[in-house]
């Protein structure tokens, strides 16, 4: 197995030097002439100038380089200071999604849970004996339509309803509802807690 490389490595070799003698004057008009000339002209611009120049050059890019490369405190900490972004409110976060409402099953999920969860928040203000479970049992009497939206966002998650088919048609779910009455029926709700307390 170590005779091979030998082998490759010898063969490099001669064909090399088959290859030098035939092509030597062109190895040296295009190779050898113009590195012997850039070495000449780099010798004569290096003894052109005085020695105390070249020790001028490199102290100072010496001192740059320990200068960039030190790591103060305090220039750290100004750099890694930065603004921290400040968390979305739940309307801001509320009007993310809803922006994405057409985009997939998950942001029609979750709009409507955030209006369940808020159902269920009056609910709860409104109540004296105990935290509404659920919006059947509570005192209150929305359309069917919009029970039923509150309802499946309660008791399901987006991972039970179908992703949307490749042709971009998304099948029907309960979240299809229109928001204006289910915020106008939330509305009622509110006004109606409101009114018990005045």
């Amino acid at each position: 197995m170590k005779k091979r490389p030998i082998l490759y490595i010898l063969l490099a070799l001669a064909a090399v030097v088959l290859l030098a003698i035939p092509l030597r004057g062109l190895v040296r008009d295009m190779i050898v002439l113009p590195v012997a000339q850039f070495l000449w002209l780099a010798r004569g611009y290096y003894h052109a100038y005085p020695q105390e120049a070249y020790w001028i050059i490199g102290l100072v890019l010496a001192a740059n380089f320990v200068v960039f490369s030190l790591r103060l405190p305090d220039l750290e900490g100004l750099r890694g200071r930065r603004k921290p972004s400040p968390t979305p409110g739940p309307v801001e976060d509320l009007s993310f999604w809803l922006q994405r409402k057409r985009s997939g099953i998950f942001p029609k999920w979750y709009v409507a849970r955030q209006l369940a969860e808020l159902a269920l928040a009056i609910m709860e203000r409104k109540s004296t004996e105990q935290k509404p479970r659920d919006l059947s049992n509570a005192n209150w009497n929305p359309p069917a339509g919009v029970r039923e939206y509150l309802e499946a966002a309660l008791k399901t998650s987006y991972t039970d309803y179908p992703r949307p088919h490749r042709s971009g048609s998304q099948p029907p779910t309960p979240f299809d509802q229109d928001l204006e009455s289910v915020i106008g029926s939330l509305e009622s709700l509110l006004e109606s807690e409101n009114d018990r307390h005045s």
